[in-house]
């Protein structure tokens, strides 16, 4: 009686394109946030919603409020996220707008593996 084998093998190609299409989907998704995040951000200025952005760092995609961006140094994108004490001697209490986490959520809502990455096979 012989063996009989069958030899699994990596198709290398089929990985290559997987792994594009999922990067490609994870930046859209970066995209779609950071729109939603500026429409939900509060708007006195616009400095907060014009300092939200997507950057790609080390292969993670991030979505970005508030720190330095146009020559200044949005300081007040956290408190408005997450809500705290803020001015002279934290004497005001700001309530958490959470216009991230809103987007975020928005963004991960319904079918979004369809929406995103539904080309991969």
């Amino acid at each position: 009686m012989s063996d009989v084998s069958v030899k699994l093998q990596w198709n290398n190609q089929a990985i290559q394109s997987i792994e594009n299409k999922t990067v490609k989907g994870i930046i859209r998704m970066g995209y779609d946030m950071a729109s939603l995040a500026r429409t939900n951000s509060p708007y006195k200025t616009g400095a907060l919603s014009n300092s939200i952005r997507v950057e790609e760092d080390a292969g993670d995609v991030l979505v970005i409020a508030g720190g330095k961006t146009g020559g200044r140094d949005i300081r007040y994108a956290a408190i408005q996220e997450f809500g705290g004490n803020a001015g002279r001697n934290h004497s005001v209490r700001i309530t958490g707008k959470h216009y991230m986490e809103r987007a975020r959520d928005f963004v991960l809502a319904g079918d979004y593996l369809t929406k995103y990455f539904g080309g991969i096979t």
